[in-house]
């Protein structure tokens, strides 16, 4: 049985199994931080990729990701620290052994969709670390089915691989057909030209929203490690990204990883089954879209319900299918070559318009 965030994260042991370790977490770059980069600042101003991605402006619609339940699948999470405000609500660990002061990616990614949906619930489930009684392809298998019957709406995975593996395959056509949204990152693979393709596992399967990474400058050029294939459906915020580290601070990544739960944050808002009316007490966030903070240019699951259930959306959004056409018709700007690329897919997605978006560059 899965622990909720108040006790210590339960690790699942059974059976010994054969060995995969087709996937992997995308190579990241870690940045410097800026001067004025702090816990406390991102109370005061959201990252420039959420406000990039329409994060003030959602909140002041009241989309905040109320009663929609993410899961992060990824290196496992750092739920006390402060900047979640208690928002990680469940924590299911299939591997461990490593700290996360080192496997500090979950806690970023997380990170990064709190900041985009603050009022959504967060759902840990941790497949990296250097022990398990798992192969870290099949502790992706059980978190998936596990976040489905958890009744989680959206998965986020900033994880991928060179090669399919097909029992992740089933489980994500099973939440996909339980009306889930799974979010993932291209891959960093990219060789900054769009005439090759770099595919991974699982971005490229059809259920999934396969996410590039796109640089915080005028036109939102693509970062030059991002994959392209013909299998990337939109880009996000990917290189420079301010977000939590473990152990209450704050750090700067870039890549597809980053970019991935920007998406998925913004998709959890989407969602939102009532519009929040007030914001948490600690959060004072400016309204001017153009004051960036830090702005720096350049087996066993266990079963709770027996499908994710989709929130009554104030979009009315009920699955992948319905998400994929709201978002094209009314939040995504058409970036890089005009119509669909193999670099950015259809575009980039944020709740700003067109207008508004340039306007901050």
């Amino acid at each position: 049985m899965g622990n909720t965030a108040s006790s210590k994260p339960q690790v699942k042991k059974i059976e010994k199994v054969k060995s995969s370790d087709s996937m992997k977490i995308p190579a990241v770059k870690v940045l410097a931080n800026v001067e004025g980069d702090s816990i406390d600042t991102l109370n005061v101003s959201l990252p420039e990729g959420i406000k990039i991605t329409g994060g003030v402006k959602l909140r002041d619609a009241g989309y905040t990701g109320k009663g929609v339940k993410v899961a992060v699948i990824d290196s496992g999470v750092d739920k006390d620290h402060p900047g979640f405000n208690g928002k990680v609500v469940k924590q299911e660990w299939y591997r461990s052994g490593t700290p996360l002061s080192r496997d500090y990616h979950g806690t970023h990614v997380a990170g990064t969709v709190h900041l985009m949906a603050p009022d959504a619930e967060i759902y840990d489930y941790r497949v990296f670390g250097s022990r398990g009684d798992y192969s870290i392809d099949q502790a992706i298998v059980l978190a998936i089915d596990q976040a489905r019957l958890d009744g989680c709406n959206v998965i986020n995975m900033s994880l991928g691989g060179p090669l399919p593996f097909p029992p992740i395959r089933a489980a994500i056509k099973r939440a996909y057909d339980a009306g889930m949204i799974i979010v993932c990152a291209a891959g960093n693979e990219g060789d900054n030209n769009p005439l090759t393709n770099e595919l991974s596992w699982p971005a490229a399967y059809e259920e999934c929203i396969s996410v590039a990474a796109v640089q915080k400058r005028n036109g939102l050029p693509v970062a030059t490690f991002s994959s392209s294939n013909a299998a990337v459906d939109y880009s996000g915020i990917g290189v420079n990204v301010l977000s939590l580290k473990p152990g209450g601070d704050v750090m700067r990544l870039s890549g597809t990883s980053m970019a991935c739960p920007h998406v998925a944050g913004f998709v959890a808002c989407l969602l939102s089954k009532s519009k929040a009316t007030e914001r948490p007490e600690d959060e004072i966030i400016t309204t001017d879209p153009g004051a960036f903070c830090g702005w720096c240019g350049g087996g066993n699951a266990t079963a709770v319900n027996n499908n994710a259930t989709a929130p009554n959306s104030l979009f009315g959004i009920e699955d992948d299918s319905a998400l994929r056409k709201v978002v094209n018709e009314k939040f995504l700007v058409d970036i890089g070559i005009t119509g669909p690329d193999n670099e950015t897919g259809l575009g980039f997605l944020t709740y700003l318009s067109k207008d508004e978006l340039m306007k901050l560059f």
